[in-house]
C-alpha cells in the first residue's frame, strides 16, 4: 500500500475522546460518592449506566486510592488520595493563606463556630470550620460541608454574588418553591452586604454570613459565624457579632488586595 493510500492518522481529539469520556465518568462517580458512600449497584441505578461500566470505573479508582471500599458493606467512598490532593488545595488557597491569622484573632470572640465556604458549581463547600473551645459546642451536621447554595446564609451570600446567568440557571434547576422570593432575598443580600439564617439547618442555632472579596471586587468566599439562637434574640449581641464578622471580612479582603474604594 502506497503512502497516499494509507488511512489518515486519527487526530488528537479523536484519540483523546475515549479518555475524556472515561475521565468524565470517573468524575461523575466521585461527585456522587462525595454525598454519601454507595455500592456499584446504587451507582448503576442513579447514573443510569451499565453495571460492568460502573464496576470497572470504581475498581480503577480504588486501585488509584481515589476511592476506598468498605469490606463489610461493599460500599465505596472517597479515598485517601483525594484527601491528599484536597489538603494541597487548602494549603495553597489564597483566602486561607492570608486569612487564617484574622480568623484565629476573631474566633475567641465568636460564641460558636467560624467557617469559610466557597462556591463549587451549585454547592457551597466548607474550606475552614473551627469551634471556639470556650463557647458552647455548636451542633454540626454532615450536610453543612457540601450544601445547595440556597440552603443557608453562606450559600445565599455566594449565590447573591454569582454571575446573573448562573443564578438564572440555578433557580430554574434547583428551586421549586418560591423562586421569586429567593431572587428578592438575593437582591436584599447585595444591598445589605450580609445574610442571616435563623434555625435554617438546626433548631438550636443560626448563621450570619458576609462576602470575602479579591482584588477586583469579585466575591470569592463567604465568612460565617454559626451562633446559638440566643444571639439572634439579643439585639446587642447580634449587632456585635455582625460587626465582628464584617471587620474580619474587611481585613481578609484587604489582604487579598481589595479596597472599598474599588466598589462593593
Amino acid at each position: 500500500m502506497s503512502a497516499a493510500s494509507e488511512p489518515p492518522e486519527p487526530d488528537a481529539a479523536a484519540r483523546a475522546a475515549p479518555l475524556v469520556k472515561s475521565l468524565s465518568r470517573s468524575t461523575l462517580i466521585m461527585r456522587v460518592l462525595a454525598d454519601r458512600p454507595r455500592r456499584p449497584t446504587d451507582l448503576t441505578r442513579e447514573l443510569d449506566k451499565p453495571w460492568a461500566t460502573i464496576y470497572r470505573a470504581v475498581r480503577v479508582l480504588t486501585d488509584e486510592e481515589m476511592l476506598q471500599r468498605d469490606p463489610d458493606s461493599g460500599e465505596y467512598s472517597i479515598g485517601p488520595l483525594m484527601w491528599s490532593l484536597a489538603s494541597t488545595y487548602l494549603r495553597d488557597h489564597p483566602v486561607l493563606g492570608v486569612g487564617l491569622g484574622h480568623l484565629e484573632q476573631a474566633l475567641p470572640r465568636v460564641p460558636g463556630l467560624l467557617k469559610v465556604t466557597e462556591r463549587s458549581g451549585p454547592l457551597s463547600v466548607t474550606l475552614f470550620a473551627e469551634q471556639n473551645p470556650q463557647a458552647e459546642t455548636v451542633t454540626r451536621i454532615r450536610e453543612q460541608y457540601r450544601l445547595p447554595l440556597h440552603g443557608a446564609s453562606f450559600g445565599i451570600v455566594l449565590l447573591a454574588h454569582a454571575p446573573t446567568a448562573f443564578v438564572d440557571e440555578y433557580v430554574d434547576t434547583y428551586v421549586d418553591a418560591g423562586p421569586e422570593l429567593l431572587r428578592e432575598r438575593l437582591a436584599q443580600v447585595r444591598r445589605d452586604g450580609f445574610a442571616a439564617s435563623r434555625a435554617g439547618l438546626q433548631d438550636d442555632n443560626g448563621t450570619l454570613s458576609v462576602p470575602l472579596r479579591r482584588r477586583d471586587g469579585e466575591v470569592v468566599a463567604a465568612l460565617t459565624s454559626v451562633l446559638p439562637l440566643a444571639v439572634f434574640d439579643d439585639e446587642t449581641a447580634y449587632a456585635d457579632q455582625l460587626a465582628l464578622l464584617r471587620t474580619t471580612a474587611l481585613h481578609i479582603s484587604e489582604a487579598l488586595g481589595w479596597r472599598a474604594a474599588y466598589g462593593s
